[in-house]
């Protein structure tokens, strides 16, 4: 069996929110080490899941832990924003839940999954700077830093840096790379402290910030987020959840504003009397965000920022 870290975040809220229904159908969008697909069939009678996952070494991880449940567990190498593809392969018309974990694994990020890992860490030295979740894409952040022009790459940093650090950051990038392709996270590193000052309080977290911003791209983090909150809407029967959690401030933005826009009312301005009004698709059960418990987080620093979003399909 494949020895794995990786610990559930908010798996009791996640269950409350989810709300699993005896023989209900529900879709575990980051299969991951399977621990939130656990918590579901184990929560009612006859629960079944199907659970994906880009990465095929965590689908491995997932099925030892979901084997016992034999049937009611359905594994897939696939993304959360595919929910109607595996659905229609399967075919499975509605769904009664779905949860979509953003947060990478921990296993993942420290290579226990490939024996080596792909360069998601600042500190990961050596390792190849691919800081993809499937290790089969293309596009991996070596590639972007290679190919990308200067506008491309602003675009790409401005997500997640200051605007006085953009431009120093991806003026390094280019020197460095005229020289010789950045190909590890060790030589990378080097070049983000140069450019934002080595001796700063606050200079690791300002690298890891342009770290989340490659990731963000090499990935298509926020528009699958989003592609996928759409898709939900589609998947789900009446009365059925949706349960995101969500790990940074951009998809914390994305799923407020997806799931307040899926409410219904007014486009525009309240006061735009006699506007046009959305649909009404979705009741927001969460209209502030839960944040996971200090005994929680005392036992896992990981979930420290994660926030848990769930609405009910009406």
């Amino acid at each position: 069996m494949i020895e794995h870290e990786h610990v559930s975040v908010m798996p009791n809220e996640v269950i409350e929110y989810l709300a699993p229904r005896p023989d209900g159908i529900y879709f575990d969008g980051t299969a991951g080490a399977g621990g939130h697909s656990q918590r579901i069939v184990e929560s009612a009678p006859g629960a079944r899941v199907v659970a994906v996952d880009r990465d095929p070494a965590m689908l491995e991880i997932a099925r030892n832990r979901l084997a016992p449940y034999g049937d009611r567990a359905t594994l897939m190498r696939a993304s959360y924003e595919d929910v109607l593809d595996v659905l229609a392969e399967l075919n499975l018309e509605k769904i009664d839940g779905m949860l979509i974990d953003t947060g990478p694994s921990r296993d993942q990020l420290a290579g226990r999954t490939t024996g080596r890992g792909r360069g998601f860490s600042l500190h990961a030295g050596e390792e190849p700077l691919l800081m993809a979740y499937d290790p089969d894409q293309g596009g991996t952040a070596r590639e972007l830093l290679a190919r990308l022009s200067e506008d491309e790459l602003r675009e790409v940093f401005r997500q997640t840096l200051r605007r006085g650090e953009i431009g120093r950051v991806v003026r390094a990038i280019v020197r460095e790379r005229d020289r010789e392709p950045i190909e590890t996270p060790g030589r990378l590193t080097r070049v983000l402290e140069g450019a934002l000052g080595r001796r700063g309080p606050d200079t690791e977290k300002r690298v890891a910030a342009a770290y989340l911003a490659l990731r963000i791209a090499v990935n298509d983090e926020l528009e699958g987020l989003s592609r996928a909150i759409d898709a939900a809407v589609e998947a789900l029967r009446p009365g059925g959840r949706l349960v995101l959690v969500t790990f940074h401030g951009l998809e914390h933005r994305i799923a407020r504003q997806r799931l307040r826009e899926l409410e219904g009312g007014p486009v525009g301005p309240p006061r735009l009397i006699g506007g046009p009004e959305r649909e009404a698709k979705m009741k927001v059960l969460t209209p502030k965000p839960l944040y996971p418990s200090e005994e929680e987080v005392q036992q896992n620093p990981a979930a420290r920022s994660a926030r848990l979003h769930a609405a009910e399909r009406v």
